[in-house]
């Protein structure tokens, strides 16, 4: 789990004879030669589970998920904190877009 972490390395592309991409080439042939390349944040070493309000979360889990946004271009709508349904939250635009398609 994400909380026990000082650092958490996060894959952010590969080099390959000496360039740096976000890509892996569809040819296999030399993957063991791609080397990931890894930013680190830092961790929260705190418990986030049953958290369900995302201004509530500790503020490194909040940049965390933040960077997961920035990076993949997608927005998070939804953030499970623990294996339990009441464990989840759904954040406000999400929510928002939820409620308008059931309208």
């Amino acid at each position: 789990m994400l909380d026990t972490l000082a650092e958490i390395p996060i894959c952010i592309g590969y080099e390959i004879d000496g360039k740096i991409t976000d890509e892996i080439p569809a040819d296999v042939q030399g993957l063991e030669q791609i080397k990931p390349v890894y930013t680190k944040l830092k961790g929260w070493r705190q418990s986030t589970e049953g958290i369900t309000e995302f201004d509530k979360l500790p503020l490194n889990a909040r940049e965390y998920l933040l960077f997961q946004e920035r990076e993949s271009g997608a927005r998070i709508g939804m953030v499970s904190t623990g294996p339990d349904r009441n464990q989840t939250m759904v954040l406000p635009e999400f929510a928002a877009a939820l409620d308008s398609i059931h309208k």
